[in-house]
């Protein structure tokens, strides 16, 4: 056995009471950090929950998309409803660009003009003109095929009543603007188009954004861009209670469909994101509805909005935006916040704690260093070892995330956790516990240093306990003793259990239910390598037969019953229409089409000459994907878009380096159409413009999304390789049906969804 720090002193082997009572405080502080808290409201005002349910149910009758008459309609009632209070709100109307480069290369633009509604409640500090306003923000359009009640429509009808209650006073020093944002589900194009051109922007010391991802459950704080201590404090002084940390807000940007701040990020000043997250929204959000929404979570969010609002409103503001601060929640401590300087100079720490211990573990070894060699690479083998194993395992794994109770993946982990701490005992045995302490620590520090470098925001999960681990090892070289030498490893795993536990937990009730489940196994990890001060102190005897027994007794537990069959999915009372009128220019005939799906005997009567979905290859080439269709009516009320060469120069081969050519085409919409889509087949433009304005410079795929264009007259050019040919695909996307076409006998859907396309291709050879 090699030589370690504590070969001068050997202590007794503490008592199994002692143990016990370590052990079950550090399970006692594990469970206080990951027990549901249920945050108290701030106090304030009842509010007038069925004013607010009223409010959702006009706003929520049919989607509203960015541009249709229904999001018009919307619009008109929230400028209304803010007049009724003797407000003054303003119609900020913008065209906005937005350019994505998608993951193949290709550049797609957006550009749409967005309708925001603007609305300012001055403050009374003497001092006002030169005071940064609050901004509270919410967002009153929807997809095409959800009703939107939770997403905007609850934060909207929210968003009113605490203008109403700020109305009515007390009064309050800054001035408090509140947005209503356009084009939110289009790529925040009103954020964008209000933080980019609006004059307030410029004015503004703190923005609070508020989304939804869910139905129900109190808000809770997803992001803060730019925040530094005096707005984390606010935050926690303004809504007591509050849920929300650091890595709650990095898990939430790993969700298929995340909740970002978006441009409001972008404005030089601090941004804070707030959503619910109860009740999850299905896939395609259908379920979304007025009825499925918790009255509790409009009075919720009304009472953090207010809460936010009165002590913001009155608070000091700043312009500029602060390093990144690392906010989380401490059991008995509550809300908790520091710069992420804080966590270099606990990394900092850790390293000097590293070397001394390695220093001063040498020493004690002599010349040697094999025993702390095998120690760091042991570590590494385990660890490797451990992915081997997962890997192995993926499948039951993947299992365990759909599982529709947590008992498996509770029963797998401990399991799990019993062969990786055998490992490290098995390890100690060939290099000593200093040795493999330190080589865990060693790795521990690596991963840190990363994540220092990466998301600084999220470094104190492991500063902390990495920091604390250290200092109890170095505490440990001076402590004589079995009892104090167990008081400190137990103190040491603290912050380990107060800060990795829950993280782990939050990782995997968040992403393992969406099939993400490789960060919560790589802070289990993290975690059991902070096992490793076990070996610091004579629990062998124990520990052994201990993890034996548990290992044992996990093994014979009987195999879980099989699920009972799964309940009927949760349905919306009406579901949208997927059914596309498609009139098609090149072919001069229109069509029905239907996504893949099982016929009801209605749709059958749509589609009798096809047993199955299939590719229509004329009309929509090798590539497109199978779908039902047949051949409608052709509704000639219905125009194709009026598209017109203007200038398309001929091909062109040469030897010499190949030449460019320019083509020029002007397109209106006579319907009006409030979305159009365009993409260039066979080349990829070299650069592109509308109306004189640069949309791309390089040689790219190309498409282009076109919003709230109305009947506006649009002149294109592109320029191409002079030998490539380039064709032009024009679809005009408009909401509805023309229903007088359709069969009688047609089933309810959600009113405003189906989808009329008119589509033209221009071709340049």
């Amino acid at each position: 056995m090699p030589t370690t720090v504590f070969s001068r002193v050997q202590p007794r082997t503490p008592g199994l009471a002692a143990i016990a009572a370590a052990c079950l405080t550090l399970l006692a502080l594990a469970w206080l950090a990951i027990a549901p808290a249920t945050p108290p409201l701030p106090p304030a005002a009842a509010p007038d929950v069925g004013r607010m349910l009223r409010h959702v149910a006009v706003l929520a009758a049919e989607p509203r998309p960015i541009a249709t008459a229904a999001n018009a309609r919307a619009r008109d009632y929230i400028v209304e409803q803010l007049r009724g209070m003797g407000l003054a709100p303003i119609l900020h109307r913008a065209t906005v660009k937005k350019t994505t480069v998608q993951f193949w290369g290709g550049r797609h633009v957006t550009l749409g003009v967005v309708r925001n509604i603007v609305v300012r409640l001055p403050g009374n500090a003497p001092q006002q003109p030169s005071r940064p306003s609050l901004l509270l923000a919410a967002h009153y359009d929807t997809g095409k095929a959800t009703l939107g009640a939770a997403r905007s429509g609850a934060q909207v009808a929210a968003l009113l009543e605490t203008a109403r209650a700020l109305r009515a006073g007390p009064a309050h020093a800054n001035d408090i603007v509140l947005l209503f944002a356009d084009g939110e589900t289009v790529g925040a194009l009103g954020a964008q188009g209000f933080a980019e051109q609006h004059p307030w922007a410029r004015e503004v010391g703190l923005a609070v954004r508020f989304d939804s991802a869910g139905s129900a459950g109190a808000p809770m704080l997803v992001d803060a861009a730019g925040a530094g201590s005096a707005v984390l404090r606010g935050v926690a002084t303004a809504v007591p209670g509050l849920e929300g940390s650091a890595l709650a807000a990095a898990l939430a940007r790993l969700l298929p469909e995340p909740l970002r701040i978006g441009p409001l990020a972008r404005m030089d000043a601090p941004a804070l994101l707030f959503a619910n997250t109860g009740k999850r929204f299905d896939a395609r959000h259908v379920l979304d509805t007025p009825q499925r929404l918790d009255p509790a979570m409009l009075a919720q969010s009304h009472a953090t909005m207010l809460g936010l609002a009165r002590h913001f409103g009155n608070a000091p503001l700043a312009r500029g935006v602060h390093y990144a601060h690392s906010y989380f929640a401490l059991p008995l401590v509550g809300n908790v916040e520091h710069s992420a300087y804080l966590s270099w100079a606990l990394a900092l720490l850790s390293c000097v704690l590293l070397v001394r211990g390695y220093r001063r573990a040498l020493a004690q070894a002599g010349t040697s260093v094999a025993p702390l060699v095998q120690g760091f690479f042991g570590i590494a083998l385990i660890l490797l070892a451990a992915r081997m194993v997962l890997w192995e395992r993926r499948e039951e794994v993947i299992a365990l995330t759909q599982a529709a109770s947590h008992e498996p993946a509770l029963v797998f982990a401990i399991m799990g956790s019993c062969l990786f701490v055998g490992a490290l005992y098995l390890l100690r045995w060939l290099a000593g516990g200093v040795a493999v302490f330190l080589g865990a620590m060693a790795w521990i520090a690596a991963v840190l240093a990363g994540v220092l470098l990466v998301a600084p925001e999220l470094a104190y999960v492991l500063a902390w306990p990495l920091a604390a681990a250290l200092g109890a090892f170095t505490a440990l070289q001076h402590a004589r003793g079995a009892l104090p030498r167990l008081a400190i490893v137990a103190a040491g795993c603290v912050p380990a259990a107060v800060l990795l536990v829950p993280a782990l937990v939050g990782t995997w009730t968040t992403l393992a239910p969406q099939g993400l489940y490789v960060p919560a196994l790589i802070i289990a990890i993290l975690v059991l390598c902070f096992a490793s001060m076990l070996l610091l102190v004579p629990v062998g005897p124990v520990a052994g037969p201990a993890l034996a027994l548990v290992f044992a007794g996990c093994a014979v537990l009987p195999a879980p019953a099989a699920d009972a069959a799964p309940a009927a999915p949760e349905r919306a009372q009406v579901e949208p229409n997927r059914l596309v009128y498609f009139k098609d220019m090149n072919s001069w005939r229109a069509y029905w089409l239907l996504p893949p799906q099982q016929l009801d005997s209605w749709s059958r009567g749509l589609f009798p000459d096809l047993a199955a979905p299939a590719i229509h290859v004329d009309v929509f080439g090798w590539h497109s994907p199978r779908q039902w269709y047949a051949i409608a009516p052709r509704d000639d009320r219905i125009a194709f878009p009026e598209a017109r060469v203007l200038k398309n120069p001929a091909l062109a081969w040469t030897n010499a380096k190949p030449a460019t050519r320019q083509v020029e085409f002007t397109l209106r919409s006579q319907n009006r159409a409030p979305h159009v889509e365009l993409w260039a087949a066979g080349t990829k433009p070299l650069r592109s413009t509308v109306n004189g304005q640069v949309l791309t410079t390089s040689e790219a795929g190309w498409s282009m999304s076109l919003y709230g264009m109305e009947d506006q007259l649009l002149r294109f050019t592109l320029d191409a390789k002079a030998e490539d040919l380039l064709a032009i695909v024009v679809e005009e996307r408009i909401p509805g049906l023309p229903v007088h076409l359709l069969p009688p006998g047609a089933p309810a859907r959600m009113p405003g969804t189906g989808m009329t396309i008119s589509s033209d291709v221009l071709r340049f050879y």
